[in-house]
């Protein structure tokens, strides 16, 4: 009898996380890629009795800045070289296709090592010969070779988050059903073991138990023939003694899940992944004997001084691009309140596209009101460090996209009035009910309602009554009839059903939003949200601050956020109240 011990080190929702850089604060970081390929690297050479696979689940190419270099200089991105250095198979994520199917196939072009997809079907795009449905890994031993196969699978609901990217060019199939036949062929194929990459997160809520939910981990873990599972997509951690579920079948100890080892590595390149196999061959066959999963903090990997050497040059590519100076702002931009009182950082946004759709659209003379809105994208949902925090003075490429991070393209609607107080319900869903206490639901896409969801309309009045239960969850489901939007007004004139407005929006917003769906598109640009906000920078626009928001009941509620936002208070009828422990505090505010 015959063991061999098998590690598949496994990232998940890097995010553009290369290099140990904050490039908005301009000082050295702990979450970073290059971090796990150097401590990777060491072990294979301490290890040389265990095999090792590398691999990555999705979510690698979009939101940190070599994210961005990378999609505006597609045919030499810089990401495709650690691709290829560091992993020996890469899955798919949802935001790989922010950018749209052309930047995709031009980086996926310059990646060597085998891309694997199994529940989408590209058509007659040339991605179709490129991402695979399967990889089988061999492991050559003195006994036989070991066979380990990979699938990997995302949320069908990437055809309604990039829709104007996906629609007419892609079919996604539900992930259960691909897992089921992609396993079995594996297993034809000669596999002794095989690992789901599983670009979803974990999750026992009926919506995510069903055939097309988003996060089906729990599903994947009861699925025969699967040995091992990364998974994410929700940018939680796992193994966790904080999980935000409960369930007989989890054994933190172990890393398992129904006795399959799993791991989640968190977000932004927080944590490196790992499963452990202990494998036995016996009878001519590879099988699992032992198994489990754990989790290497970025934290505790210390690198040299030179250890990044190679790297570099990449990072100073990445530096002057981003330091690159387009204009300036004469008050400080941050969203560390913007939950509860709308901010100058959240407007600037909605500013700069009702600009563009005035003077690049060809809009202005329009009789239809154009009315701007926008939502914070850094507020805190990945950690007290995740908020968009700019002082006053010159601004450059970096905070523009500290602004705006996405890379969501402009669509300029046209809806009524009807469909204008459905779209405030949404955002007045984000409140809990009236207590006096906490105002907010977690800033969390799988149990609350997350900060990105959240729109402030800056051109328009309205009202909230928070003694009504919310209409909509955070999906943009209605849940029930009630109604917290009291009043809406457009320059002191009540909204009437069969008003018209003219909204510049974001491919993600329009396609997500089921009651935005209908919406008529008067215009639809290549253009990024981000780019105009750039232009706007350039252009020396001004604007004059607007909170459109009222809350009823009035009186002191408290939130939370980052313990930071304390330097920012000054003017503002909010105070300190407690800390948290971990970069987050209990705040009030009165309303």
């Amino acid at each position: 009898m015959n063991t061999l011990k098998l590690t598949v080190f496994a990232t998940t929702d890097i995010h553009g996380a290369v290099y140990t850089y904050n490039y908005f604060d301009n000082e050295p970081k702990d979450n970073a890629l290059l971090k796990f390929k150097t401590y990777i690297d060491k072990y294979k050479a301490m290890r040389n009795d265990e095999a090792v696979i590398t691999a990555d689940n999705g979510d690698l190419l979009q939101g940190d800045v070599w994210s961005e270099y990378d999609s505006v200089n597609a045919h030499e991105a810089l990401v495709p070289r650690i691709i290829n250095e560091m992993y020996d198979v890469i899955g798919i994520g949802n935001h790989e296709f922010n950018f749209g199917l052309p930047f995709l196939n031009e980086f996926y072009n310059q990646v060597t090592v085998p891309i694997v997809n199994s529940n989408i079907d590209f058509m007659d795009d040339p991605l179709q010969g490129i991402v695979k449905d399967t990889y089988i890994h061999e492991i050559n031993t003195a006994e036989d070779t070991v066979k380990v196969g990979f699938l990997s699978v995302v949320p069908t609901q990437i055809l309604k988050w990039d829709k104007f990217h996906l629609e007419g060019r892609v079919e996604v199939h539900p992930m259960t059903e691909a897992v089921k036949k992609t396993t079995a062929q594996l297993k034809a194929d000669g596999a002794d073991i095989v690992i789901l990459l599983a670009h979803t997160g974990m999750s026992n809520a009926d919506a995510d138990l069903s055939q097309f939910g988003e996060n089906q981990a729990v599903l994947m873990a009861m699925m025969e023939g699967i040995d091992g599972i990364v998974f994410g997509h929700t940018h939680d951690v796992f193994p966790n003694d904080n999980l935000l579920i409960e369930d007989d079948r989890i054994d933190i100890g172990k890393g398992t899940f129904n006795n399959i080892p799993m791991v989640q590595p968190g977000v932004s390149a927080s944590h490196l992944g790992a499963l452990n196999f202990e494998l036995e061959y016996s009878g001519g066959l590879w099988q699992v004997r032992e198994a489990s999963s754990r989790l290497i903090s970025a934290e505790d990997i210390v690198l040299k001084d030179d250890e990044l050497a190679d790297y570099k040059q990449d990072h100073e590519k990445v530096l002057e691009y981003l330091n690159i100076p387009i204009g300036k702002t004469d008050y400080p931009l941050n969203t560390y309140f913007t939950r509860v009182i709308p901010s100058r950082g959240v407007q600037f946004v909605s500013e700069a596209t009702v600009w563009f759709a005035k003077e690049r659209a060809e809009l202005e003379e329009s009789d239809i009101p154009i009315i701007g809105f926008n939502s914070a994208v850094k507020v805190g949902r990945d950690g007290p460090q995740d908020y968009t925090a700019i002082p006053a003075g010159g601004m450059t490429i970096a905070d523009s996209i500290d602004i705006y991070k996405h890379a969501n393209t402009l669509l300029i609607i046209k809806i009524t009035g009807k469909v204008l107080k459905e779209w405030l319900e949404w955002a007045a869903s984000s409140f809990n009910e009236y207590s006096g206490e906490e105002i907010l639901q977690p800033n969390n896409s799988r149990y609350g309602f997350p900060g990105y969801n959240f729109d402030t309309f800056f051109d328009l009045d309205y009202t909230f009554d928070l003694t009504k239960p919310a209409r909509y969850e955070s999906s943009a489901h209605q849940i029930n009839d009630s109604e917290r939007v009291i009043k809406m007004s457009y320059k002191g004139k009540s909204i009437k059903y069969t008003d018209e407005f003219i909204v510049p929006a974001n491919n993600y917003k329009v396609a997500y939003a089921p009651f935005l769906r209908g919406a008529e598109i008067l215009y639809e640009s290549d253009i990024s949200v981000r780019d105009i906000v750039t232009e706007y920078i350039k252009s020396g626009e001004t604007f004059g601050y607007r909170n459109p928001m009222t809350i009823i009941p009035s009186g002191t509620y408290k939130f939370t956020t980052a313990t930071a936002a304390a330097e920012y208070t000054d003017g503002l009828p909010v105070e300190y109240f407690k800390d948290c422990g971990d970069g987050f505090s209990i705040f009030t505010v009165k309303l």
